[in-house]
């Protein structure tokens, strides 16, 4: 009797488990530093791009009320930061 109730609950227990973890994950953004020149302190600056902004893509990445371009590194001759 013992055993029949094992071979019943075990893979039952296994699957619901599976199934609760599954929905426990989820995905983390992934966050990439961008660099923007300060046209006020005349120096560069360091912040945080939103998600989606990359090496190529249609719409330029920018930062702050004045729209600064954002680049992948603190040189105007470094990629632009778009999204894609």
């Amino acid at each position: 009797m013992k055993s029949n109730f094992l071979k019943l609950v075990l893979p039952a227990f296994a699957i619901l488990l599976a199934v609760g973890l599954a929905f426990a994950t989820e995905d983390k953004p992934v966050f990439q530093d961008a660099y923007y020149f300060d046209p006020v302190d005349e120096e560069w600056k360091t912040t945080t791009a939103e998600e989606g902004c990359g090496d190529n893509g249609g719409e330029a990445c920018t930062y702050g009320p004045m729209n600064l371009q954002l680049y992948s590194d603190d040189d105007f001759g470094s990629i632009q930061l778009r999204k894609e």
